[in-house]
């Protein structure tokens, strides 16, 4: 046997496009800023402006620019772009952006309005004021130019920007209170006088709390725009005047005397809001027609001093929009100028469907002309087609792949309003589901290795990240979730460079699991939060999961994870870690099936605890043992009847939409997607229901509290986008038997849909299919095959080309 001791931990990690910095270039702020290590400035909104010239015959100009913590960039009065993209400091992305369209020969302006948080966030792990800028001209005539940040550029704190703004919540920064009065026009623009500003403070790059300075390993975020439609409610309120850091408690105090009447009348041209008297307020809410994630973008007038407060949401209870004091504080505030006047948000992006204002107008009216969004989105290039004459799953795939989009940012975040954090247990999914959606890897690459960046020296990684705020301790599941995910990023990618990197810190998180396994091999009390998922809760029951002793899932959880590591230590030729964990994995298996079944039942019970077995059986527990403890036998056509079947219904834990994936699986590999189908149109037919446009994290949204209060779940939550895999697993019977889909397996389940048609993105190319009806038992199966891929279609090997199967149900 070969022995791999030491070797096994020289893995190096590739980070070989590292950035070289110019050595003029440093790292800036205001002075005022950075007097000291010692105290730094919270919500500290600065400008920052550098003149330069340029020669003609310029053939490219490429700007790389980075911000602890957000910026803006504007090229000789033109908005070029936003960032940063999430990262760890000590693999410190940096934006690189074309402004060669923006240059012109003679004077011109680099103009960057930046914000430094002072705090850590679910998005952004804070070391210290920071802007660093470094623009690279190339000139036909062969010269070079290069402009860096450093003591010649000038500096003005954004005045107009209160630094008292309270956080929208824990996982994001704060919310924007915005007196116009006090901004300064043009100041993005070549003819702006900055010469009362003072210079910038510089510090070296090299000494610095960035270390590794690499390019972004995703591309920049596309961006387009958005406008309400109609108005979706009218009312007022008696207000409730708080000082501007208290500004949510105001807005959660003003709800309760909200009078709302519903309306849907159209909005295209102007709103007029007559002046309120005094202590009063006018409310209006618009709809955007539908939930888009973006930056707000006003045009309105009125009087100096007026006072217009925002409030976001995917969806209104009783016409409001509400928010919370816990986790949701999801305003902005914006005081007029005077006269007509274009705003848009500079640093916090939303995501809404209905944006509800409040109009603190005493003196005179306020004309409202436009309402929109600057949206944001990461780009796909290819995307797959889908048609099917069941009306009520194309919704459903609709709603399911708009979700996913809005989630897809600069990670893939959980939620695209209330957290927008980059959470493992979440993005395993949703990269399986862009799989299908666009074949893109990038993104799932990053989610491994910045989740792989948080692990700590015992071995365990974080629940989410990068993350600053740490007001969650870790999920042990989710830390499986990543071991498990390496394999399934090879499967579809078919990419094998990132494995050999990890593979050392794969082995200590797996080496953090052994110290809580019992004298059988299972899992048992292990620390922090127990989540495997949320069930029906809040309305209803959820698995037991939460009272430590023997998780059930946990435990299977534990064997998909050990059994992805001997796959790994196979391909890595490690034979002594495939050995181990082979073992291990066999010896789990045996102990969950022998202690874990409630044979009165004919299903896996969620817990044990103090040597008792629970009462609880839940969807998720006995969906992982389906897929990951049983090929076939007895048990699995037990947990067909005593768990999924409609006669099950009410007596089993649902899962919830982050289970559907797990659930549809197992149902697949049961013999059942025609029930899988079902429960798809079922739950996912709530949503449906609701008017919405996108997954819920939950399956109910709001929920009314005993003590009279409202609160509500997130309702876009990408992590319940089940039915696009669906459709190829299920539906199609697609599956990868190559990494890549460079050969695959099909075997058509049409479950009674008449005609569907869909494309699976894969790097070369499309893999077409779709299914016609022929007569009450058969259909037409049509599969177009990319060159250099190959398909088993019910049993028949076939090549690149075009292909008509006839199948029978």
């Amino acid at each position: 046997m070969k022995s791999v001791t030491f070797p096994r931990f020289e893995a190096v990690k590739d980070y070989s496009e590292r950035i070289v910095w110019s050595n003029s270039t440093k790292i800036i702020w205001h002075p005022q800023d950075v007097e000291t290590h010692f105290e730094q400035p919270q919500n500290a909104f600065c400008y920052f402006r550098k003149t330069f010239d340029a020669s003609e015959g310029l053939e490219e100009a490429r700007i790389r620019i980075f911000a602890d913590s957000k910026y803006q960039l504007f090229v000789n009065g033109e908005y070029a772009g936003r960032g940063p993209g999430r990262s760890d400091p000590r693999w410190q992305y940096v934006d690189e952006i074309d402004i060669t369209s923006f240059i012109q020969s003679g004077k011109n302006i680099i103009a960057v309005h930046a914000l430094h948080y002072g705090y850590g966030t679910g998005q952004s792990i804070h070391r210290i004021p920071a802007l660093v800028v470094e623009a690279n001209l190339l000139f036909a005539s062969g010269e070079h130019s290069v402009i860096s940040s450093d003591e010649s550029w000038t500096c003005k704190h954004a005045d107009a920007y209160d630094s008292a703004a309270p956080r929208i919540n824990g996982c994001q920064g704060p919310i924007e209170i915005y007196d116009s009065r006090l901004a300064l026009s043009g100041w993005e623009g070549l003819e702006y006088n900055d010469s009362a500003w003072q210079s910038a403070k510089g510090r070296g790059i090299q000494l610095s709390p960035f270390w590794n300075w690499i390019p972004r390993s995703i591309p920049l975020l596309e961006e387009g725009e958005k406008s309400a439609v109609t108005i979706a409610a009218r009312g007022e309120l008696a207000e409730h005047y708080r000082p501007a850091d208290k500004l949510h408690h105001q807005i959660l105090a003003e709800q309760s005397s909200m009078e709302m009447s519903v309306t849907a009348e159209p909005f295209r041209d102007e709103v007029v809001l007559e002046a309120s008297p005094e202590g009063r307020a006018s409310v209006i809410t618009f709809d955007m027609g539908g939930m888009d994630a973006g930056y707000l973008q006003l045009r309105l007038s009125g009087s100096a001093g007026d006072i217009v407060d925002v409030v976001y949401a995917e969806q209104l209870w009783e016409g409001k929009a509400l928010i919370n004091l816990s986790n949701n504080r999801s305003i902005d505030r914006f005081i007029l100028a005077g006269g007509v006047q274009e705003l848009e948000s500079a640093f916090v992006w939303r995501a809404c469907r209905f944006i509800q204002f409040t109009v603190r107008n005493s003196s005179g009216p306020v004309t409202i002309e436009r309402v929109g969004l600057r949206t944001r989105r990461s780009p796909l290039t290819t995307v797959a087609d889908f048609h099917c004459n069941d009306d009520k799953l194309r919704q459903i795939w609709d709603i399911s792949v708009h979700t996913l989009r809005l989630c897809m940012q600069d990670g893939f975040l959980d939620s695209s309003s209330r957290e927008q954090q980059q959470w493992m247990g979440d993005g395993r999914w949703q990269a399986i589901f862009n799989y299908h959606y666009s074949g893109e890897s990038s993104m799932h690459r990053k989610l491994l290795e910045q989740i792989g960046q948080s692990q700590d020296w015992m071995g365990m990684t974080k629940a989410r990240y990068p993350d600053g705020h740490h007001n969650y301790p870790p999920i042990p599941s989710f830390c499986l979730a990543w071991v498990s995910s390496f394999g399934e990023y090879e499967l579809y990618s078919g990419d094998h460079s990132l494995l050999p990197q990890w593979w050392p810190n794969l082995i200590q998180a797996l080496r953090w699991f052994s110290a809580y396994t019992n004298k059988d091999g299972l899992l048992e009390n292990v620390p922090y939060w127990p989540f495997i998922d949320w069930g029906e809760g809040p309305e209803g029951p959820i698995p037991d999961d939460q009272r430590g002793g023997i998780v059930t899932a946990l435990n299977v959880q534990y064997v998909e994870a050990l059994e992805a590591a001997a796959r790994y230590a196979r391909q890595l030729d490690d034979q002594e870690a495939e050995v181990y964990y082979t073992k291990m994995a066999s010896r789990l298996k045996e102990s969950i099936v022998s202690l874990l079944w409630n044979e009165r039942v004919g299903a896996y019970a969620d817990c044990m605890v103090d040597g008792v077995l629970s009462e609880s059986i839940s969807e998720p527990t006995n969906a992982l043992a389906v897929l990951l403890l049983h090929g076939e036998g007895e048990r699995l056509r037990q947990i067909s009847r005593a768990v999924f079947s409609q006669a099950a219904s009410g007596r089993v834990v649902k899962g919830s939409p982050y289970f559907m994936l797990v659930v549809c699986r197992a149902l697949i590999k049961l013999g059942e997607t025609r029930r899988a189908l079902e429960l798809i149109q079922e739950r996912y037919g709530i949503f449906l229901d609701a008017g919405s446009d996108t997954i819920w994290e939950r399956w109910t949204l709001f929920h009314e509290e005993s003590n009279g209060s409202v609160s509500y779940s997130s309702a876009s939550h990408a992590w319940g986008g089940a039915p696009i895999v669906f459709v190829y697993e299920g539906i199609f019977g697609i599956k990868p038997l190559e990494d890549g889909y460079r050969s695959f397996s099909m075997n058509p389940e049409p479950c009674g849909i008449e005609s569907i048609k869909t494309t699976l993105p894969v790097s070369g190319g499309e893999i077409g299919m779709s299914l016609e009806a022929i007569d009450a038992g058969s259909w037409r199966l049509e599969v177009s095959i990319p060159s250099g891929y190959t398909g088993i279609i019910c049993g028949k090997s076939y090549e690149a080309g075009k292909h008509t199967v006839t199948i029978s149900s």
